[in-house]
């Protein structure tokens, strides 16, 4: 279909089903970051409350993979909140497009809205990443904690030490990279 055959009205008609389709998707991301990622947190610090009722040897391989855990939580929420960015910025474009041609300020939540550019992932997005860098770091401390509860210092002390340094790391320089995401838009090349 070219183009030029489509009216105005089917330009807008597109745009809004697309309108439509990421406010779904941006609902998604909300629930999944005020929701499912407070209670998989909370699992996990239930967890890592019980781990004193366990058999050591149990309760060591716990400590072990618990922090690969708690970083993937930070890089799935992370990631969430870079989706819920993508989101907001392409609303806001759709917007500004149905307005232009349309000829008059038809659709003005995310393109008026007074935190349209800050914080990343909007105010909700950012307080939960910042929530979440706090509770996994904690939790790496507890890890830490009690992991040396269980053995005496040594190598492999030394060696789980470096690894809940590693992840920890990852954690910051995950928050810290949203703060600096900017959204692009793919735009496809139409020559080739």
């Amino acid at each position: 279909m070219n183009q030029d055959s489509l009216t105005v009205r089917d330009r807008i008609e597109i745009l809004l089903r697309e309108y439509d389709a990421l406010y779904g998707l941006l609902r998604f991301r909300l629930e999944a970051m005020d929701r499912r990622l407070p209670l998989v947190g909370g699992g996990f610090l239930f967890l890592l409350g019980s781990l004193s009722s366990l058999p050591s040897p149990v309760r060591l391989t716990f400590l072990l993979m618990l922090p690969a855990a708690i970083g993937w939580l930070m890089a799935t929420t992370v990631g969430h909140a870079r989706a819920k960015e993508d989101h907001l910025r392409r609303i806001d474009e759709i917007e500004r497009e149905v307005n232009q041609m349309g000829g008059a300020e038809l659709l003005v939540f995310q393109s008026q809205h007074p935190n349209r550019r800050q914080p990343i992932a909007g105010r909700t997005g950012s307080g939960t990443v910042l929530a979440l860098m706090t509770m996994c770091l904690a939790m790496l401390a507890a890890c830490w904690y009690l992991f040396q509860l269980q053995a005496a210092a040594t190598l492999a002390t030394t060696a789980y030490g470096a690894y809940l340094g590693l992840i920890a790391i990852v954690i910051v320089m995950l928050r810290f990279g949203l703060a600096n995401y900017d959204y692009q838009r793919c735009r496809e090349d139409r020559n080739s």
